[in-house]
């Protein structure tokens, strides 16, 4: 059917909730009025307010149109990985995967360097503290 029509009868429940929910103040002001006391809102005007809150989902279910699968396969299935939001701005190559793949001597003399900075730093600390 018409998108038009589906807004319409959206138009038409938000009405019909306005039009009860005014009923219902009217109500309760008679009510005030009268004072009486432990009296609920008649039939009609609850019958009138699911009515329309069922007619206005009803709609609003209808205007947004069709619903998405939630399981990301049926998605994604026809993408390749190259087509997939793949961004070459977040590619990374400094990173601390890069030991793995050094020589083993450079990796021995980088693991000394550090070890040596290591203690030198230890040391130099352990000398401002006995000061």
């Amino acid at each position: 059917m018409a998108p038009s029509l589906w807004k319409g009868l959206v138009g038409i429940g938000l009405f019909a909730l306005a039009h009860a929910a005014f009923s219902a103040v009217q109500h309760r002001s008679y009510i005030q009025l009268t004072e009486k006391e432990d009296e609920s809102l008649p039939t009609d005007i609850v019958l009138q307010i699911l009515l329309a809150f069922a007619v206005t989902c009803y709609g609003i279910v209808h205007t947004a149109g069709e619903f998405k699968d939630m399981d990301a396969t049926s998605e994604l299935k026809n993408k390749t990985v190259d087509s997939s939001r793949n961004h070459p701005s977040f590619y990374v190559f400094n990173h601390r995967g890069q030991v793995l793949f050094q020589p083993s001597d450079t990796t021995n003399a980088s693991n000394q360097d550090a070890l040596s900075s290591n203690t030198s730093l230890k040391l130099r600390k352990l000398q401002s503290l006995c000061r």
